[in-house]
């Protein structure tokens, strides 16, 4: 003993378990906090303390009983149970905490005796595998890689790049061509012209670009270009085209 009705020792806590209860329900949560001259274990419900919790039960060292209460009468607030774990002396310990339906938690601790230092948490499982270098913070989360995720963003958007193409609808007098880059779609109406323009593809002026397409005004000069030229390529290979602000004229 170190002092009045108490022990120093630490308290190493095993991991909580559930007996018998709903698979989706989790296990308690469990912290032991320790000053000189004070201490205490908190615990949390996965679930409100008042939904059809009974008997908090609590046994010490050699199986003697240290609690044997309603559940209910212990809670701070809904969830939290704060026990004072000064006046127990070193050795193992066992809480139940049962429920009305018939299961219950579970927790098993052991008190050190004063000065012996609780054995250091197990280091992080390191997981092996091929492939690009996995970073993890602290607690052996894996960190999101950044630069993998950008440059597979990018091989993805170039890949569309280079695939994308035009599907015409309709017949020389009138109709649509569609601009397919990856899920991309963006129909722009044409219509036969009198000379000296052959015809000519509708497309929206900037300040309406992006509402009309959902695409950033930023590529609006490409796409144009591309639909322009492959127009030109595809169906009026010896016309020349314009580009004005709300029209594609395709000339002489």
């Amino acid at each position: 003993m170190s002092g009045d009705g108490g022990y120093e020792g630490e308290s190493v806590l095993a991991p909580p378990v559930n007996i018998g209860a709903p698979e989706d329900l989790a296990p308690l949560k469990a912290k032991f906090v320790h000053y000189p001259g004070s201490q205490q274990l908190i615990l949390w419900l996965p679930q409100d303390g008042y939904a059809g919790y009974s008997v908090l039960r609590i046994h010490g060292p050699g199986g003697k009983p240290i609690e044997d209460t309603a559940l209910t009468s212990r809670l701070n607030g809904r969830v939290q149970i704060l026990i004072d774990t000064w006046p127990w002396p070193p050795g193992p310990y066992h809480i139940e905490i049962t429920h009305k339906e018939g299961w219950r938690h579970e927790l098993s601790l052991e008190k050190l005796e004063e000065g012996i230092a609780p054995p250091p948490p197990a280091p992080p499982v390191i997981e092996e595998r091929s492939g690009p270098i996995v970073y993890r913070d602290s607690a052996g989360n894996i960190l999101p890689d950044l630069d993998l995720e950008l440059r597979e963003r990018e091989f993805a958007r170039l890949a569309a790049r280079f695939g994308r193409r035009l599907e015409f609808e309709g017949n020389a007098r009138a109709g649509t061509i569609i601009y397919i880059e990856g899920d991309i779609r963006l129909r722009f109406y044409h219509e036969m012209c009198t000379h000296p323009v052959h015809f000519s593809i509708d497309i929206p002026p900037p300040e309406k670009w992006e509402a009309a397409t959902g695409r950033p005004l930023a590529e609006r000069e490409d796409i144009l270009e591309f639909l322009a030229a492959e127009t030109r390529r595809r169906q009026a290979s010896r016309c020349n085209y314009v580009i004005y602000p709300n029209r594609i004229d395709f000339v002489d």
